[in-house]
């Protein structure tokens, strides 16, 4: 039991210890923030996107990206930052069972199993050209 324990606890310190905050970022880049306007930082410690932020910007305030796209629109070189975030699923499962006994209500040989999952999807969508913000989406 006390492994357990130990183990849940060193489990919950490293997934904490993996996440990456803004003033993390911050601290662990401080000539890339002592580098912008106060207004970008004023929105970086906010955690806000402005037009015209620089790449490194947008790094600071929503972190590394999932995934970057380059590509052409309308004869203009562009990059597109997707983030990435994870929606809960329920599933519920009938089961049935030979073992009849249940500690504290007798059930039948059937009972009801809820399980939760997981999926990705996309969360906001930051575009560049010429390395400064010209458009995002955020989900709310």
């Amino acid at each position: 039991m006390h492994l357990k324990i130990i183990f849940i606890f060193i489990s919950t310190l490293l997934l904490c210890n993996c996440s990456s905050t803004i003033q993390s970022r911050i601290d662990e880049n401080p000539k890339m923030f002592a580098t912008l306007t106060g207004t970008h930082k004023n929105a970086i410690s906010k955690g806000r996107i402005l037009k015209g932020m620089p790449m490194d910007a947008v790094y600071l305030a929503w972190g590394k990206p999932n995934g970057i796209k380059e590509g052409n629109i309308n004869g203009k070189s562009v990059e597109k930052w997707r983030y990435s975030s994870h929606m809960p699923v329920w599933n519920q499962n009938i089961i049935y069972s030979d073992y009849h006994y249940y500690p504290h209500d007798y059930c039948g040989p059937f009972y009801n199993s809820t399980s939760v999952g997981y999926i990705p999807y996309t969360s906001a969508i930051v575009e560049f050209e010429k390395n400064k913000v010209t458009a995002w989406e955020q989900e709310r």
